[in-house]
């Protein structure tokens, strides 16, 4: 074999060496795409595209408006039956431990308890608040919250963002670490909040 033929082999074997990927991807991507992986970074199901809230008639146990509540801070919201159960009962725990972990942010989350009635919410203020100080009890006695996060009577926890936007809903049983990790990212990445 001649110089120029082994200088030609060389040169078609580095640069097949340097195409072989880029051909491959193409190949993979167009040819073959249910083997391309369908990763994602978050835990929770995300709400595509975000909804903003409608507007909700939230009260305390005084009876009392209380509109902001969902506004100006993350906020982690349980919609509750008339009794808060044992799957809701675990996901306050999962909700208080996670803002807890937020460290110096957890004063930018915000836990709220959304009875469907009045009585319903003196009756989980009266159970849960020695456990949970930190959360805030309301009451939407319209149902418009319930029918907004579509109550499917499963037990969800959902994420606002600051700006009453719902974001992305969380099933029982919640892994912390997933719920952490997804708040943490936000609240690093927003300045709202």
């Amino acid at each position: 074999m001649s110089t120029k033929a082994r200088a030609r082999l060389q040169l078609l074997i580095v640069a097949s060496l340097f195409l072989a990927p880029v051909v491959g991807a193409i190949a993979l991507f167009f040819y073959f795409p249910e083997y391309i992986p369908a990763g994602r970074v978050n835990y929770g199901e995300m709400v595509s595209p975000a909804r903003a809230l409608p507007p909700l008639n939230l009260l305390d146990e005084a009876g009392a408006p209380k509109p902001e509540t969902l506004l100006d801070k993350w906020t982690l919201v349980v919609v509750a039956n008339e009794q808060c159960g044992e799957s809701c009962k675990a996901q306050l725990i999962v909700t208080r431990q996670v803002r807890t972990a937020q460290n110096q942010h957890r004063g930018r989350v915000r836990r709220v308890y959304v009875a469907p009635t009045r009585a319903a919410l003196e009756a989980a203020r009266a159970d849960l608040a020695g456990e949970h100080p930190d959360l805030v009890f309301v009451a939407e006695e319209s149902g418009t919250a319930a029918r907004f996060f579509g109550d499917t009577g499963e037990s969800r926890v959902y994420l606002l963002d600051p700006l009453g936007n719902w974001l992305m809903s969380y099933p029982h049983p919640i892994e912390p670490r997933g719920l952490h990790r997804d708040l943490k990212k936000l609240l690093k990445i927003s300045q709202v909040g």
